[in-house]
C-alpha cells in the first residue's frame, strides 16, 4: 500500500468508528488525511470500496492484537487471551463503547453487496480464529469445532454489551463464561493426544 493509500484507511477507521459511516462523507475523510480528493479516487472507487479496505485494516489490527496478546500461552489461557486482547483492543481505541464496526457497516450499507460480503467473511473468519486459538491450546479438531462457536459468540456479546456495561465488565463476564466452558471440557494433554 502507498503511505497515502494508508493515511486514508486509517483516518477513515478513526472517522467511521468514533462518528459513523452515514455520518462521515468521503470530504471529512479527505480534509482529515491531509490529502487531495483526487488522491482519494485514485486508490478507491467510491465510498464502499473505501468501507471495504477499513474492514480489511481493522481485522488484520485486531487479529494482530489477539495473537500477540497470545504469545506463549498454553492450554485454557490460550483461548481466554483472546478476550484480555479484545479488552487491549478496546482500551487502546478511541469511540470503545461504539460496538462492532463490521455490524455497524452492514448496518449502515445493507444495498452495498461488497460490504456485506466483507462482513459475513469477518465472521467466518473471526469463528475460524477461535477455532485456530483451541487448537493452538490443545483442543482436538473435533472439541475445536463444537466448542469454537460458543467462545465465539462469548466474543461477539461482549462487544454488544461494551456500551451500557463498560468494556471491563462486559469482557470479564464474557471470560468468565468461557472459563467455566473450557474447565468442562479440557484439552488432551500432548502425550495422551498423541495416541
Amino acid at each position: 500500500m502507498s503511505s497515502k493509500r494508508d493515511t486514508l484507511v486509517a483516518t477513515a477507521d478513526r472517522l467511521f468508528y468514533t462518528e459513523g459511516f452515514a455520518a462521515t462523507g468521503i470530504d471529512r475523510v479527505v480534509a482529515d488525511a491531509g490529502v487531495a480528493l483526487g488522491t482519494l479516487y485514485r486508490h478507491f472507487n467510491g465510498k464502499a470500496d473505501l468501507v471495504v479496505a477499513v474492514l480489511d485494516y481493522r481485522e488484520a489490527a485486531f487479529f494482530a492484537r489477539l495473537d500477540e496478546v497470545a504469545a506463549g500461552k498454553k492450554g485454557p489461557d490460550r483461548v481466554l487471551s483472546l478476550f484480555d486482547g479484545m479488552l487491549s483492543w478496546a482500551e487502546q481505541k478511541p469511540g470503545n463503547e461504539n460496538g462492532c464496526l463490521f455490524l455497524r457497516a452492514a448496518s449502515e450499507h445493507p444495498e452495498e453487496p461488497a460490504v456485506r460480503t466483507r462482513v459475513q467473511k469477518h465472521k467466518k473468519d473471526y469463528l475460524a480464529f477461535c477455532r485456530k486459538h483451541l487448537r493452538e491450546g490443545g483442543w482436538d479438531a473435533a472439541a475445536a469445532r463444537r466448542l469454537a462457536p460458543r467462545i465465539f459468540l462469548l466474543l461477539e456479546g461482549a462487544v454488544a454489551t461494551c456500551g451500557f456495561l463498560g468494556n471491563r465488565a462486559a469482557i470479564k463476564q464474557a471470560r468468565d463464561a468461557a472459563e467455566d466452558l473450557l474447565n468442562q471440557e479440557s484439552p488432551i494433554p500432548t502425550t495422551q493426544h498423541r495416541t
